[in-house]
Order: C-alpha cells, then sequence, then structure tokens
C-alpha cells in the first residue's frame, strides 16, 4: 500500500487565504461529489471521488479549512464503504463537521517542550526553578540562606521537539484500481489526524490503531539494530511496512502528550524497527531517533543513565540529517530548508540534555549553533528562534555571564510578546520571571521586585492564584527580601507562598519543608527565636515523614532545631538533638566527614555554653582532626575550631594556651582569607585584649588598630563595630593616660553611636585602672573620665 508515504509530513505548508477560485474548486457538495470537473485518469468514478475527496480533504487542512477536510474524509469513507466490498472497520464514531478552523501556524508547533523549567531544575526549563525551574542552580535544602524550590515549568506547546513530524493527513497517490483496501489506512489516517487537532486523543487513537490494523501483515522478527544499545526488550510485531511509521509516530505523540511515557516508547521503537529496514539512514529514522531521545529526555529526571541514552539518539538522528542535508542536490528546495529545520531541533534536544547533566560549556557551543541556524532559515519573529535564544540565555545564565543571559532573555520576550499580544500567557510569565533573578543575582533589588511581580501578576491572570508556579515565584521573592534585610517583608512572602503550596501540592511535599525553614530562617535573624523554633520543629517533622529518620537531609533540619534550642537557652534539648544528628551523619558518611566535624563543633559550643570546658575542648578537637584531615590544615572551618579551642581556654582563665590558639588562628586566617576579611578583626580583638589585661597596652593597641582597619574597609567609618573598636582603644588609651587620644577615639566613637541612632542601640563605655595617675597629669580630664 503506497499512499501512506513516510517522507510526505515534510511537505511544505500554504499559508495564507485560499483565493475564491481555488475555494470553489474545493467545496464540496452534499453527495461527496466535486463541483469542478477532474483531470480524466483510469480510475472509476467511485475510485477518483475517493481520491479525490481525500485529497481535496489535505488540501483544506493545509489551509486551515477543517470544516472541509473533515467533511472531504468523511465522505470519502462512505462511498468507500457503499460500494460492494467496501468495509469499514466497525464501531469508529463519525467526525464532527462542527470543527473549528485554526492558524495555520497552530499545525507546525510541537508538544511541550523543556525550553523554557524550571526543573528543576530550578533549571526552576523554562525550566523550573527548578528550579529543571531552575534555570538558575538551586540551593541546597535547609541551608543557611533562604532555600530556592524546584519547580517544573514547562512551556505550552509552542516549542519545536521534533515530536510532530507526521502531524499532517496524507494524500492518496499510485492507487491501484484493483485494491480498494489499502485505501482505508490513509482515510482512518487522516481522520485521526483531524480528532489529535482537536485533542480528542481518545476518539484518534481508535482510528490510528484501526489503521495500523489493516496494514498489519504477517508476523516477522525485529530488525532493530543493536549497536544503538537500547535496553528496552525487542518486541514482537508483525511485518509492518514503512508505511505504518507515520501511524506508530502519531499513536506515541498522544501518549507523550499526556505523559504515558512507557507507551510512547513501545510505539517509537516499533517505528525505529522498521525504519532500520530501509536500505539508507532516512528522515524516517533522523526522525524516530530524535523522538527516543526526547522520551528518554523527560523520563529521566536527574537519571543520568537515561539522559546518556538520549544524547546518544541525538547524537545519532545528528549524524542521518547532517548526511542527508549533504547529499541534498538542490539547497533551494523547500526540503532542504525542512532538513536544516529538523538539524536545529535535534541540535536544541541535545543542548537540553548537556544542560541537564550540567555540562554547560558543551550546551554553550550546541545551543549557538542551533540559535544561527534556527535564524537562518525560520522566519522572524518565530518562537523556535525564541526557544533556543531562551535556553542559551539559561546557560550563559549558569556561566555567570548575565550580560548575555539579560540579552537572550529579551530577544525570547520580545518575540513572545508579538505571539501573545495583550494576553497574560504563561510563557511571558517565565521570562519576567528570568529577568528578575539577573536583576536580583546583581543585587538590584528594585529592578529585580518590579520584575517579579509583573510575573507574578501574569502567572496567577494565566494560571490562577492557587498554582505550583504561583508558590514558586513567592519563594523567590521572599529570597529576594531575605538577601536585602527585610525579613519581615520576606516572611509576609514566604507565608503567602506557604498558603499556596497547602493548597495545591501534598501534604508532604518537599516545597513545603523549603518553605517552612525560610520562614524560620527569617524569624531567627529578626531575634525571634521561638517563633523560628516553630517552623524548624514543622519542617524537621514533615521531613522526617517523607525521607525517615536517618537520613543526611533530616539531619540538617534537625540541626537547626538544635541550633535554635541552644539559643534560647535550652541546652539539654539542643545536646540531645545534636547527639542525634552526630549519630545520622555518622552512620550516613563515615567518622572522618566534614559533616560529622560541623556537628561535633556545635556539639562543642554547647557544652562550653553549660559550662563543661574540658568535654567541650575534647569536641573541639575532634572537630579540628576531621577538619584538618578533610579540608587540610589552611581552610576557614579549621580556623573555626581553633578559634573555638582558644577561647574556651581563655574562659578557663589559661591565657598562654589561649593566646597560642588565637595566634595559630590568625595564621590560618590570614591563609585562607586574605589580610582584610572581617574574621581577622575579631581574632586580632581577642588577642589585643589578652595583652591588655597583662598590661601590654602598646602590643593590645596594635592589634585593635590592625581590627580597626579591617572594619573600616568593610564596614566604613561610621559602622557601630567601628565605634565599639574605638570605644576600646579610647579605654586603653585612658590607662595609658594618653589624653589626646583618649578624647579622640571617644569623640568619635560617640559621634557614631549618635549618628546610628536605634541601629548601634549602645553608649559610651569608660574604663580603666589609671584613674589616679590621670588626676595627677590631666586634672581637667580626670572629672569627665
Amino acid at each position: 500500500m503506497n499512499s501512506i508515504g513516510t517522507d510526505r509530513a515534510n511537505s511544505p505548508n500554504s499559508s495564507g487565504s485560499i483565493s475564491s477560485s481555488k475555494r470553489k474548486h474545493l467545496s464540496i457538495s452534499c453527495a461527496g461529489q466535486a463541483d469542478e470537473d477532474v483531470v480524466a485518469t483510469t480510475h472509476t468514478p467511485a475510485q477518483n471521488d475517493i481520491v479525490l475527496l481525500n485529497n481535496l480533504g489535505v488540501d483544506c487542512f493545509e489551509h486551515g479549512i477543517l470544516t472541509d477536510a473533515t467533511k472531504c474524509f468523511q465522505n470519502a469513507m462512505e462511498i468507500f464503504s457503499s460500494r460492494p466490498g467496501g468495509t469499514i472497520p466497525p464501531n469508529l464514531p463519525l467526525m464532527s463537521s462542527q470543527v473549528s478552523c485554526v492558524s495555520l501556524d497552530s499545525l507546525s508547533r510541537s508538544s511541550p517542550d523543556q525550553v523554557v523549567s524550571t526543573s528543576a531544575h530550578d533549571q526552576d526549563a523554562i525550566m523550573g526553578d527548578a528550579e529543571s525551574e531552575a534555570p538558575v542552580a538551586e540551593r541546597h535544602l535547609l541551608s543557611t540562606a533562604p532555600t530556592s524550590q524546584s519547580s517544573s515549568s514547562s512551556p505550552g506547546s509552542e516549542y519545536d521537539e521534533g515530536m510532530n513530524c507526521y502531524n499532517r493527513p496524507l494524500r492518496i497517490e499510485n492507487f491501484k484500481s484493483d485494491d480498494y483496501q489499502s485505501i482505508v489506512p490513509t482515510l482512518l489516517f487522516n481522520i485521526g489526524q483531524l480528532h489529535s487537532l482537536e485533542e480528542d486523543d481518545t476518539t484518534a487513537e481508535r482510528y490510528f490503531l484501526q489503521a495500523l490494523d489493516v496494514l498489519q501483515k504477517h508476523s516477522g522478527s525485529s530488525h532493530r539494530d543493536e549497536s544503538m544499545e537500547l535496553d528496552e526488550p525487542v518486541r514482537p510485531l508483525n511485518d509492518l511496512s514503512t508505511d505504518a511509521i507515520p501511524i506508530l509516530h502519531n499513536l506515541a505523540r498522544m501518549y507523550y502528550r499526556s505523559q504515558n511515557y512507557d507507551l510512547a516508547m513501545d510505539m517509537y521503537l516499533r517505528a525505529l524497527d522498521i525504519a532500520q529496514q530501509e536500505e539508507q539512514p532516512s528522515s524516517s529514522l533522523a526522525n524516530t531517533l530524535n523522538c527516543i531521545g526526547v522520551i528518554f529526555f523527560h523520563m529521566g529526571g536527574n537519571n543520568e543513565k537515561n539522559a546518556i541514552k538520549a544524547l546518544n539518539m541525538f547524537n545519532a538522528s545528528l549524524d542521518i540529517r547532517k548526511k542527508l542535508i549533504e547529499d541534498s542536490k538542490d539547497p533551494t528546495h523547500f526540503s532542504y530548508k525542512v532538513l536544516r529545520q529538523e538539524l536545529a531541533t535535534t541540535m536544541n534536544n541535545k543542548g537540553r540534555i548537556h544542560y541537564m547533566l550540567g555540562d554547560h560549556d558543551a550546551a554553550m557551543v550546541i545551543y549557538i549553533d542551533a540559535l544561527k541556524l534556527r535564524r537562518e532559515i525560520l522566519p522572524y519573529p518565530h518562537l523556535d528562534v525564541a526557544a533556543s535564544a531562551y535556553n542559551l540565555g539559561q546557560t550563559y545564565h549558569q556561566l555567570g555571564n548575565l550580560t548575555k543571559a539579560m540579552e537572550l532573555y529579551e530577544e525570547f520576550h520580545s518575540i513572545v510578546t508579538r505571539f501573545f499580544v495583550g494576553k497574560k500567557h504563561r510563557n511571558l510569565a517565565i521570562i519576567l520571571k528570568c529577568m528578575a533573578q539577573v536583576h536580583h543575582d546583581q543585587s538590584q533589588y528594585e529592578e529585580a521586585a518590579r520584575l517579579y511581580f509583573e510575573s507574578l501578576e501574569t502567572t496567577k491572570a494565566a494560571l490562577g492564584d492557587f498554582h505550583p508556579e504561583v508558590a514558586s515565584l513567592l519563594n523567590k521573592i521572599g529570597n529576594m527580601y531575605y538577601e536585602n534585610s527585610d525579613f519581615d517583608s520576606a516572611i509576609r512572602v514566604y507565608e503567602e507562598g506557604l498558603v499556596v503550596e497547602r493548597a495545591v501540592l501534598t501534604h508532604d511535599h518537599p516545597n513545603i519543608v523549603v518553605t517552612l525553614t525560610n520562614i524560620a530562617q527569617s524569624q531567627k535573624h529578626k531575634g525571634n527565636y521561638y517563633a523560628a523554633l516553630d517552623r524548624y520543629s514543622e519542617a524537621h517533622a514533615l521531613q522526617k515523614t517523607i525521607l525517615g529518620d536517618k537520613d543526611p537531609k533530616v539531619a540538617v533540619s534537625l540541626s537547626n532545631v538544635a541550633q535554635v534550642s541552644c539559643r534560647l537557652g535550652r541546652f539539654t534539648q539542643a545536646f540531645d538533638a545534636y547527639q542525634k544528628v552526630l549519630q545520622i551523619r555518622r552512620d550516613a558518611f563515615g567518622d572522618d566527614h566534614v559533616e560529622v566535624a560541623a556537628t561535633l563543633n556545635s556539639i562543642g559550643l554547647v557544652l562550653f555554653k553549660q559550662g563543661f570546658h574540658e568535654f567541650a575542648i575534647q569536641s573541639f578537637r575532634e572537630s579540628l582532626r576531621v577538619r584538618k584531615l578533610c579540608l587540610g590544615s589552611h581552610h576557614r572551618d579549621v580556623a573555626v575550631v581553633l578559634y573555638n579551642i582558644a577561647t574556651t581556654h581563655l574562659e578557663q582563665g589559661d591565657e598562654e594556651l589561649a593566646t597560642e590558639y588565637y595566634a595559630e588562628t590568625l595564621r590560618v586566617e590570614r591563609t585562607a582569607l586574605g589580610n582584610d576579611h572581617r574574621d581577622l578583626a575579631v581574632t586580632l580583638q581577642y588577642i589585643g585584649q589578652i595583652h591588655r589585661q597583662r598590661g601590654e597596652l602598646d602590643v593590645s593597641l596594635g592589634y585593635f588598630k590592625e581590627a580597626l582597619r579591617i572594619e573600616k574597609l568593610n564596614l566604613g567609618d561610621s559602622s557601630p563595630a567601628v565605634a565599639r573598636l574605638l570605644n576600646k582603644m579610647g579605654n586603653i588609651y585612658l590607662a595609658k593616660a594618653d589624653v589626646t587620644n583618649m578624647m579622640r577615639c571617644f569623640t568619635e566613637a560617640t559621634r557614631i553611636y549618635e549618628l546610628c541612632g536605634e541601629a548601634a542601640n549602645e553608649d559610651l563605655e569608660i574604663s580603666g585602672y589609671n584613674f589616679y595617675c590621670l588626676s595627677i597629669t590631666n586634672p581637667e580630664c580626670a572629672a569627665a573620665a
């Protein structure tokens, strides 16, 4: 049966309206006869009617006149069934003639594409936050910073993955007059296409399956090329010709559209078996390999094995497409443009795999090529150009090239707004969110807020007030406020997002844990420790429900509970919680792991606050051993533990050991952080204080002066921290009876405190042990002092 040809899917699309003369020619009478005469053929009148009606139906379809297309195909079936021996498969519903006309543009679009999740991937895919969203990297769950959520923000059906390579009705050609039954699969297939276009997939599936059944012949063996390295077992299938490939593709596309990836894969693998029987690699094989790659991509999630399979499929498809283009003899022919367009589509698909695998450099290279090719061959504006621009923008965003990312986001926005003029469309919301994220990353909070809220308004208009993408946006807005230290606004927005999440997600969804944790973090920074403890405890309980008692992520949430409990003076509760955290982490990672070291340090702090100094030092020293083992001797975290050991010795009154450990802390900090980091200022003050207590005032002043230089460099000249240092230095000058420098320090400290007002919330403190000497040498200052 030659009427279903696998290369027919790539016939050129007509555009624009049909002229009046053409409409007259396409007009179908009630009897199913064409109003105009037809070219004489060797077929009988009935044969001519069937062939003509089918092919006129194809013309109507390609011009967007679906009502007439429906009449043509249905009347052709009725004429066929009315002749002797003409049998139509039973139980197939008739097409409704009330099919609305659609734009030609909508006929050339594909099913859902990754291009625009989040997913997750805060890649949010419009990628997620995942983000797929994210587009940008998601923070680790329950980190000390507010946490980004994963979301799966896929665009609609506007972007081409290459899944619609056989989405048009087919003409009947090379018809044999004695083989009426060969007409049936084509007619069934064409009617199925119309149902599929109307998204009546249940009816479309019945027509496609019946068309496949008619084509089916004697049982044969599979001929799949084993070099493709597919793990799926070879399925027994009857020996179908290449005519079955379009039917199998349409069945697979319907299953894919309903996210039934297993059934979709089964249909595509059957098509692959058939396509590999052809003597030379063809577009059919390249199309099928591309579609299998797309299914692996969507089945994969974060499964690297499926991602590699998808990459293999795309590479094989690309090799065939490049060879077909190379062998093409007429670059001006429409088929040459189609081949290049298909090449760009598969390149775009391959780029997504590299992006998902975190190989952003490789993704960037192939996205650049795909975008260049699409700009060359597609009219402007075109949504597939927008898709590649978006994907390349996401990649630049991940690589930290925010300028390039914004340029491509703006190109996407410019194109998409032309297609959805005046509409609150989901993809507009997604790109606004991405643009806001660029400003957010550059700490341009005012512009980021404007775009975030515009995206939020658009998302709510497109999807409703209660939708996962609304919750994801609220999380990002909350993060922005958090990073800007506007904790009241952060809490308000996080709480609003929590209401949405609890309305649209399952009660134990991980994103709810993220939001509860972010609220707790914000409350902690405000000093609302009781409120923070409530939310941390709620997040921990929910996470245990999701992951069980022994998951390392549960240890993170329990550690948050312990930390706030310690702040509240609930040392026993904090100690018990940290002990559980230590056990989980040792079971998961072993004794010599950085997370174990962190927990030992936290336990040491709790013991220190309870006055158990010897036990605290033991815990600190074990933490120090593990951190040096895992991180080396010159790491900031090593300096933190050294500092804690020094402070504990100082608290015990052992100034010699304290000085020794503070000096080692300072040495490691200078190596790890440089000479201008604020950590050094804290250590320098402690060393200076020890020398002051010993009466070594000049040595003490040297340490305080260096600390003052660092604080001014990092915080400016009018910070409360600078005032506190000046206050301490003034007291040292007081002890030295150096009135000039004493008054200079006290005066400047007082000026800063008054300038900062409530932000400082401090008064000048004057202390010293040389008041008597001061009264003799400078009596006019003694009273004031």
